[in-house]
């Protein structure tokens, strides 16, 4: 069946392998020439009308040496070095040998050169075979573990496993929700990063050379895709390619494949147990004493309990730092009978009685005393909770100073920070960057309890409850958080991709028109903006609004640089143009989105019915309706098409068994009648081709172009 054998990729060798596989090609190559020093591959030198100006004699020598090779055909030996012509389809790739023995240079046979090429073409295809998998043409696992077993020392980057889990279907529906995923995930890298495929529904990204920024950026990013693409699960874990992530290049020993793969894996287990749309670093792991919300010292902790055991109203300022002037000017309130604790690198101080503005106001006026031309001196900043307030108990109010003063960390040095809502924002983000959702959600519903307003909060707890398939609460927190002035344009878009989720499309049209109208306020939304386009261009296109999604999309594909995104949007502009007439422009662009996306069912039926009414081939129409019915056997419109495409063949016995069923669904049974009437008439059975157009013109539900359609058929039956 159609997508169970080797895929294409492994069926020879293409130009690009000899730069992906460089590494492996270049140690077979050193195999059977040991001498060589270095191999380098290349593309072949244009011929050239004249030589240019700062071309040497030794590079003149080197490209008359390549263009020889490539002309004959053969190896060529220039000096030291060795030219070998490597043909791939109608062109050539170079792999360019330096430091030939000079004995071997004198003794080596033609015939040997000659074969070499041969000899190395045959491995280099055995290798290529052993790396791809030969089901999805992604690299293999096998791959994986020899690049992180071999890699250079130098090298800093990330290992990502990525779960996509089918829903429980048969194996040909997991096969293609396999075959979607691979599209899905070319996609989002954009050939920036290896793709490999684990099996089992596991995928592994290689993410070289990428800061943590990038890192914490791009695991939510890749997450929330999928799922906008309506995945069913995904789970993401990471792990550091080398042993310190901060500082690489003084990793003094590189883990081994199994290491990384296991700390992969640890987190990948991580992460499959926080719900169906998840994330884990390793990191978050590793280092947990490291975090910043870890729970407190127990000496710290029992010496809040201790001084606060009667005390009922109280507020707790946190400084983080413990040099010796600021205990100095601390000690001097402590004589007025002020708690206060001095820790490794901060200092605590309780203040009974006194609320949150108050010790506030105490904080700013210590600072004021510590106040001096030292630098660390000038940038300690405190962070205050009070008690009682909500439900957090005194023990939390530790935390809740650390959340202050994380708080503290964008405003001015010297800051002194009341623990708000705006402190649970940025704790609830840092949890929801280590993809802990559960811990999130608290933190975001404790700040919507001290501001029930706030559209960050309410926003960013929409996305948590997203990712969680929570999607009633989802949409009413991006509905409250609409109404309110901060984020307004955020929450829209979130709003518009949720009910585009749940299949409200008129309601996410209007979402995302509203969005779009909303005022430019920070370079951030850019990105949003682009995508809520293309959104806005695909729902169109679903609701029949042909000449704008056509427009819009036309629009989104110019904004993209250099046309990357064509690809993306490829199947909407064919189909768009298909239903608006224009044939020729619609086979062009689902041709692009075949080779974008070569497992697209919809794709692959629209291209073979267009090319039945161009008549470009019968029988490539024939098999592109075929493959599409092998691919989704329970699409009726498919199904639909294949008939279609029998009939104009004159394959009837096969039309008739794929319209029986379209016979019996309600959405395609007047599409059917009239294929039906279209095949007794081509089997000049004309009383039963009345029937059946007669039913056609009559049946509910059927449209203008069929009921126009089949009284055409039977005024031409009466004549």
């Amino acid at each position: 069946m159609f997508g169970y054998f080797q895929h294409e990729a492994g069926k020879g060798l293409e130009k690009n392998d000899f730069f992906r596989f460089a590494r492996e090609f270049r140690h077979i190559i050193q195999e059977h020439v040991p001498t060589v020093k270095e191999v380098a591959f290349l593309d072949p030198p244009r011929q050239q009308p004249a030589v240019h100006a700062d071309e040497g004699q030794k590079e003149k020598k080197w490209r008359d040496a390549m263009e020889r090779a490539v002309e004959i055909g053969s190896p060529i030996i220039s000096g030291d070095m060795l030219f070998l012509p490597f043909p791939v389809g109608e062109e050539f790739v170079i792999a360019q040998l330096e430091g030939l023995d000079e004995f071997l240079v004198r003794k080596v046979g033609s015939d040997w050169v000659n074969g070499l090429c041969s000899l190395l073409l045959r491995e280099f295809l055995l290798v290529k075979r052993a790396c791809i998998d030969s089901l999805t043409g992604l690299l293999s696992s096998l791959h994986l573990e020899e690049y992180l077993d071999s890699r250079e020392p130098c090298r800093k980057g990330v290992l990502f496993l990525v779960a996509v889990y089918p829903k429980g279907l048969n194996s040909l529906q997991a096969k293609k929700y396999q075959y979607r995923t691979v599209s899905l995930l070319k996609s989002f890298i954009e050939s920036r990063f290896p793709l490999y495929y684990l099996g089992q529904s596991c995928f592994g990204i290689v993410c070289e050379n990428c800061d943590p920024e990038f890192v914490s950026g791009f695991v939510p990013s890749l997450v929330n895709y999928l799922k906008r693409e309506r995945c069913y699960r995904v789970h993401v874990g990471s792990a550091a390619i080398d042993c310190e992530l901060e500082d690489y290049s003084h990793s003094e020993e590189l883990l081994s494949s199994e290491e990384v793969m296991k700390k992969a894996w640890a987190a990948l287990h991580v992460a499959s147990n926080r719900g169906p749309f998840a994330f884990c670093n390793y990191t978050s792991i590793e280092d947990a004493g490291k975090h910043p919300f870890v729970s407190p010292a127990l000496r710290l902790s029992r010496w809040l309990q201790k001084a606060t055991h009667n005390v009922e109203n109280f507020s707790l300022i946190q400084f983080d730092w413990a040099g010796q002037a600021l205990i100095d000017v601390v000690a001097k309130l402590s004589d007025g009978g002020v708690e206060y604790f001095v820790d490794s690198d901060a200092l605590f101080l309780i203040l009974p009685g006194k609320d949150g503005q108050s010790a506030g106001k105490v904080g700013e006026n210590i600072l004021f005393l510590l106040g001096g031309p030292d630098k660390e001196v000038q940038s300690v900043k405190a962070g205050v909770s009070s008690y009682p307030s909500l439900d957090f108990r005194k023990s939390e109010l530790l935390l809740n100073c650390r959340k202050a003063l994380l708080h503290g960390s964008f405003l001015e040095p010297g800051s002194v920070v009341l623990f708000d809502a705006v402190s649970l924002n940025i704790s609830g983000d840092v949890y929801y960057g280590e993809g802990d959702l559960v811990r999130a959600v608290k933190e975001y519903r404790r700040g919507l309890l001290l501001d029930p307003d706030n559209g960050n909060l309410l926003n960013s707890l929409g996305v948590c409850y997203a990712q969680m398939n929570r999607r009633k609460e989802a949409v009413d927190c991006f509905s409250k958080a609409c109404a309110s002035k901060e984020d307004q344009f955020m929450a829209l878009y979130n709003l518009g991709l949720e009910q585009q989720l749940q299949m409200e499309n008129l309601q996410a049209i209007d979402s995302f028109t509203k969005a779009l109208a909303l005022p430019r306020q920070e370079d951030r939304e850019e990105t949003a903006r682009k995508d809520i386009l293309f959104q806005l261009a695909v729902l169109c296109v679903e609701e029949c609004q042909y000449e704008k999604g056509l427009e819009l999309l036309i629009s989104w594909c110019n904004s993209e640089s250099g046309g990357s995104g064509s690809g993306r949007a490829a199947r909407y502009l064919g189909e768009s143009y298909y239903h608006l007439g224009k044939y020729r422009e619609a086979m062009t662009w689902l041709q692009r989105a075949m080779r974008y996306d070569e497992y697209d069912a919809e794709v692959l039926g629209l291209l073979g019915e267009i090319y039945l009414k161009e008549n470009e081939g019968d029988d490539i129409a024939l098999r592109f309706c075929e493959k599409s019915v092998e691919l989704s056997p329970h699409s009726f419109s498919l199904k639909l098409r294949l008939s279609k495409a029998q009939i104009h063949c004159g394959d009837f016995q096969a039309a008739i068994r794929n319209l029986h069923p379209c016979l019996r669904n309600r959405k395609v049974r007047p599409a059917a009648l009239l294929q039906r009437g279209v095949l007794s008439l081509e089997q000049g059975d004309l009383v039963a081709a009345q029937k059946w157009f007669a039913k056609a013109a009559s049946c509910a539900g059927a449209d203008s172009g069929i009921v126009k359609q089949a009284r055409h058929y039977l005024n031409k039956l009466k004549k």
